[in-house]
């Protein structure tokens, strides 16, 4: 069937938002009633819904293009998939469409489709249950993706900072005020947008992408302690495909960045700590950035952590004063602040994750045994954090070069804990090619060493005049 062609004002029609309560509990049928008083209009705007629906399924972008157009002039509150399917529908076309000209007014017109759904969107979700309600960051976040994806090809404004600003509007409003945790494949390029930001200006963005990954990090490590929580294994390995891949893309990538430098990350901190010396806040994420990035061994890191235990102890900055008197070898005063840290805990579930990082901070001063015995007392306080011990000791392991125990702590930690089965695989496999490597390097090591104890006989057979 031919559609007619009906002008698209997305954007520009004056479609009002109707009161928050306009629609609740209604149904399509109701809705578009009420927005097509005419009874004729209001019949053609369910068969043009259908159709619409319809030729999504099928994938004839075309037709629903046409259909789509009727509805979300017509009856723009009559189902939530009008901008869903919409959205998916503009996707797919722009990708296909080989007319430049073409690209961009569809690539618009789905830009614009989403500023309308926050504009419409008290209106949308008055009629859907509150777990299926989107929030405004929700849908920027959904923009930025789409934004970040097509824009390249697709809008010859397209600048790298609308794409990163875009996606940390989002993220915020999500934070801000609640709704669906950020998903996968959004945080994903979001990261992905982050690094190319640090890439075009590493001294000016490395601050910011530092946080960008410890807050990317923190959404995956979360949505995957879901997964944990989740008794149905079969959701709780949905969750576990959609945040562990962008988490190994956000450690990967961050790998690669060489952010993480020492001297640079000091020569940022060493004036803002003292500048933001009575401010906590500040201080505390300091603390959290050095400590992620292998700089908490650094007077600056310690200068942080006395300044915010000064104004309120917290067990961030006694872990930090612990591991500056270890470092002093002031064995007394590292156990008394260790322990305050975990005083400063509210309960045993805190207690234990404390426990996890105080066994890091060990691990890293080289107290091997201290770090094991802090993670045997993670593992009292919570016993959920099993899994997480075992890679901790696995690490330990691997510092110990003792690669076959550090595998089995890999093995115990991916059965124990849903949520670090992918982190322990892939670093068995990283230490399985170390293993390798070495394996051929002792073959080779071992042949050459033969040879030359060959020549070196036969030099000595010679030399002592050839009488054996």
């Amino acid at each position: 069937m031919k559609l007619r062609n009906f002008i698209l004002a997305i954007g520009l029609a004056a479609i009002s938002a109707p009161a928050m309560a306009q629609y609740e509990g209604t149904s399509t049928i109701d809705r578009i009633n009420m927005m097509l008083p005419d009874n004729d209009e209001a019949t053609q705007a369910r068969q043009q819904l259908s159709l619409f629906q319809m030729a999504v399924e099928q994938s004839n972008w075309a037709e629903a293009h046409e259909c789509w157009k009727w509805l979300i002039n017509k009856v723009p509150f009559a189902q939530k998939g009008i901008y869903t399917n919409g959205a998916y529908m503009l996707f797919m076309m722009v990708q296909a469409e080989q007319d430049v000209a073409k690209k961009q007014e569809l690539f618009k017109e789905l830009m614009d489709l989403y500023d309308l759904r926050v504009k419409n969107l008290a209106g949308l979700n008055s009629f859907e249950a509150p777990h299926k309600q989107a929030t405004e960051g929700d849908v920027i976040a959904r923009k930025a993706y789409d934004y970040a994806f097509l824009g390249p090809q697709a809008d010859p404004a397209f600048t790298l900072e609308k794409s990163y600003a875009l996606f940390s509007d989002g993220i915020k409003k999500i934070n801000e005020h609640g709704g669906r945790e950020v998903e996968g494949f959004v945080l994903d390029s979001y990261f992905r947008t982050s690094y190319a930001m640090y890439q075009k200006d590493n001294n000016g963005f490395r601050e910011q992408f530092l946080q960008d990954y410890l807050e990317s990090k923190d959404v995956c490590d979360r949505m995957l302690q879901l997964a944990k929580e989740e008794p149905d294994a079969a959701k709780a390995q949905k969750i576990v495909d959609k945040y562990d891949a962008p988490l190994n893309t956000i450690e990967g990538l961050f790998a690669q960045s060489k952010a993480a430098d020492r001297d640079q990350i000091i020569a940022i901190f060493t004036p803002k700590v003292e500048a933001n010396k009575d401010n906590l806040g500040y201080l505390k994420g300091a603390l959290t950035v050095m400590a992620a990035n292998d700089c908490d061994d650094t007077p600056v890191y310690y200068k942080a952590a006395e300044y915010a235990f000064n104004l309120e102890p917290s067990y961030e900055s006694a872990i930090a004063l612990a591991q500056k008197y270890a470092k002093e070898q002031n064995a007394a005063q590292s156990v008394k602040y260790y322990n305050e840290a975990l005083d400063l805990c509210k309960s045993d579930n805190q207690k234990g994750s404390i426990c996890i990082r105080i066994a890091n901070a060990m691990q890293k001063s080289g107290d091997f045994t201290g770090a094991g015995q802090y993670l045997d007392k993670a593992v009292q306080f919570n016993a959920d954090l099993e899994g997480k011990a075992f890679m901790q000791r696995a690490n330990i392991a691997i510092k110990q070069k003792n690669y076959d125990q550090a595998i089995a702590f890999c093995n115990k930690a991916a059965e124990a804990d849903i949520t670090v089965s992918g982190s322990a695989n892939r670093l068995k496999q990283n230490i399985q090619t170390v293993q390798a490597h070495n394996a051929e390097y002792a073959r080779q090591k071992a042949a050459y060493d033969k040879q030359q104890a060959e020549l070196k006989a036969e030099e000595d057979f010679w030399k002592a005049g050839g009488k054996k």
